[in-house]
């Protein structure tokens, strides 16, 4: 997934795959995704690599890029300002407020996403890398997620109680 603006700052989000993925227990197995990166901000890229999301964090994010490229459409309904979604693990956040017909996207990486010349050992102060994107970038970043995450799917394609 794609979340780069035109000066080239943001983020670039895959599943790199489960944290347990040949654990017996399928709750086990099928929880935490490797999520891999790498940022882009005026100080320079960097690369991550950690457990950091869920499978229905995941979907859960999809679902929130697409509910914000909504709002960003004309004529959309207004973003809460500012819209704003974290994880249980405090590596990746986001937070997105509207800019002049596009969405300001303020992404947070804490903890093992920290930069090299930012590392932290305790959460709650999260390099911030900003990236402006419109509607469109939004929702086929969305797409995107949602493409990498279906084949996660445990086998049966249930997740959140529903079918995908």
């Amino acid at each position: 997934m794609r979340l780069i603006d035109s000066d080239g700052y943001g983020v670039e989000l895959s599943v790199a795959g489960y944290q347990f993925p040949d654990h017996i227990d399928p709750r086990i197995r099928y929880s935490w995704l490797i999520i891999a990166g790498t940022a882009h901000c005026a100080e320079g890229a960097w690369t991550f690599r950690w457990q950091a999301l869920t499978l229905d964090d995941a979907v859960e994010l999809a679902e929130w890029l697409r509910r914000i490229a909504a709002a960003a459409e004309p004529g959309g309904d207004p973003l809460p300002e500012p819209a704003r979604l974290g994880f249980t693990e405090p590596n990746l956040s986001f937070t997105a407020t509207s800019v002049a017909g596009a969405v300001e996207l303020r992404i947070g990486l804490d903890l093992e996403f920290s930069p090299p010349w930012n590392r932290r050992v305790t959460a709650g102060e999260p390099t911030v890398v900003p990236a402006r994107l419109g509607a469109g970038e939004l929702m086929t970043a969305a797409a995107a997620l949602d493409a990498e995450v279906g084949s996660y799917l445990p086998p049966g394609g249930r997740l959140l109680g529903r079918v995908r």
